[in-house]
């Protein structure tokens, strides 16, 4: 690296990293907020579903005690309120569900028929939904039973009920491939959108923000050459980039480990080959230094520090949009056509990556890409650089 360089990528790195806001929004957010987010969710669900298993409270009309309420009885974690209305009980959330039981249930399964049964539950409600699983599942093993008690009476073997047993095996482990599924879904996303992100705060300063503050213009009186100093300066703004990625990344894999989490894979062995994370740091940089140098490019064009940030919103909309695209899509089977879209490209080559895929068609093709973008940013930004009506613009 040149010495000119140098000097300004550590002087840029010194002043961003001085800045205890900048290592607490740009590096400690991103590593702690999935961990967090990831713990306070799970506790809340696991909460949410462990108040239901121990205390599910119902409404239930029984017009002919009949045997099906019995079975529901002899569950003595359901409790069962009085209510004037049952619906409007499960409503206001004072009762998880509302069953109705005519009159003739036990009738008709004793003469062979079909028998109906009413719930109303609450489907915008967890406990709800979580309560009428917990029912149906008492419901459903009751009804096995009758079936097979009807069998029985006619002298009929209840194995005919399943003629076919059915063993899977698969090549993972079923906690692991959860949380191989949901390391293709996330780390793309975080990829594409830290790799935006991540440069923003970097490039805004070190554009607009000085420009802002009168530095830049002592800066181009300096024997570094502007070439020099915009070399310096991206280096600088992708290096940030990704190290904000990184931390997301490392939060996002310790919230995947956290017991009792929201992920809760229950698995303590995800893990990517070094070549697939070599590979994915590739891609990440270079995706970095095409957003530095873009969002480098609009700050020094923008009048001030505001203006910039109004220019540069979109850049957290747009990666969100690209990492959707390829979210819930097959690592095995994504359209070749993708692979060369822009960062739709990079969100589908790291699915595949983390999925133990090694397409060096789609790995090169988009790392050529990304190389085009990339030098194109970098012609923008220095074009922007050397132009005297812009960088001396107010």
């Amino acid at each position: 690296m040149n010495k000119l360089v140098s000097v300004i990528l550590f002087k840029e790195l010194k002043d961003m990293l001085r800045d205890k806001k900048t290592i607490i929004v740009s590096l400690l957010i991103p590593l702690l907020l999935m961990p967090s987010l990831s713990f306070v969710l799970g506790k809340t669900m696991n909460s949410a579903e462990a108040d239901v298993k121990e205390n599910t409270k119902i409404m239930m009309v029984d017009k002919g005690n009949s045997s099906i309420s019995k079975a529901l009885k002899e569950d003595k974690t359901i409790k069962f309120e009085t209510y004037k209305d049952g619906e409007a009980a499960v409503k206001d959330g004072s009762a998880l569900l509302f069953i109705e039981i005519p009159q003739d249930f036990d009738t008709n399964i004793s003469s062979g028929n079909i028998s109906n049964l009413k719930i109303f539950y609450d489907n915008t409600s967890q406990k709800s939904s979580i309560a009428l699983g917990k029912i149906t599942g008492i419901i459903d093993t009751f009804s096995k039973q009758i079936v097979a008690d009807r069998l029985t009476k006619q002298n009929i073997d209840i194995k005919i009920l399943t003629p076919i047993n059915i063993a899977t095996t698969s090549f993972q482990k079923e906690e692991n491939a959860q949380g191989q599924m949901l390391l293709s879904m996330f780390i793309p996303m975080f990829v594409l959108l830290y790799s935006a992100t991540g440069t923003l705060a970097a490039a805004t300063d070190l554009g607009a923000g000085e420009k802002e503050r009168g530095t830049l213009e002592p800066l181009l009186t300096t024997k570094a050459g502007r070439h020099y100093i915009l070399t310096g300066k991206l280096f600088a703004i992708t290096i940030m980039g990704f190290i904000v990625s990184l931390c997301s990344m490392i939060g996002f894999l310790i919230s995947i480990k956290i017991p009792g989490g929201m992920f809760d894979t229950g698995s303590s062995s995800i893990s990517l080959s070094y070549g697939a994370i070599a590979l994915i740091g590739v891609i990440t940089i270079i995706t970095t230094m095409f957003f530095g140098a873009l969002e480098l490019g609009v700050s020094i064009y923008a009048r001030s520090f505001k203006e910039a940030q109004t220019y540069l919103l979109p850049f957290t909309i747009v990666p969100i949009f690209a990492a959707y695209g390829t979210m819930a899509m097959d690592a095995k089977s994504i359209p070749f056509l993708y692979f060369n879209i822009p960062m739709i490209n990079v969100s589908s080559v790291v699915k595949e990556l983390i999925s133990g895929i090694y397409n060096y068609g789609h790995i090169g093709i988009t790392i050529s890409w990304s190389i085009v973008y990339t030098i194109a940013a970098i012609i923008l930004a220095r074009y922007m650089f050397n132009k005297e009506s812009v960088i001396f613009r107010s």
